[in-house]
């Protein structure tokens, strides 16, 4: 059952020009080749989905980086300070 749970996508997947759009509505936007160079810096997780083009990335956890990136809990290059 659990590696059944693992083995799907989250259901929340978005592009990098998606999530742009969902970051510039904050404080602190940022560009999609900024999000996804930060992001992959430290081997976040990002999906490939067959049929579909380019790299996504769950919607929920690129907005919990983003968070921290902002609040300063990460180093500039999106890696952790502690």
């Amino acid at each position: 059952m659990t590696a059944a749970f693992f083995k799907r996508y989250p259901p929340d997947l978005i592009t990098w020009n998606e999530a742009e759009a969902v970051v510039a509505t904050s404080p602190y936007p940022m560009s999609a080749r900024d999000l996804r160079r930060k992001y992959t810096a430290a081997d976040r997780p990002t999906y490939k989905v067959y049929g579909r083009r380019g790299e996504h990335v769950s919607r929920s956890v690129l907005l919990e980086f983003h968070r921290d990136l902002a609040r300063g809990w990460l180093a500039a290059n999106g890696r952790r300070t502690a």
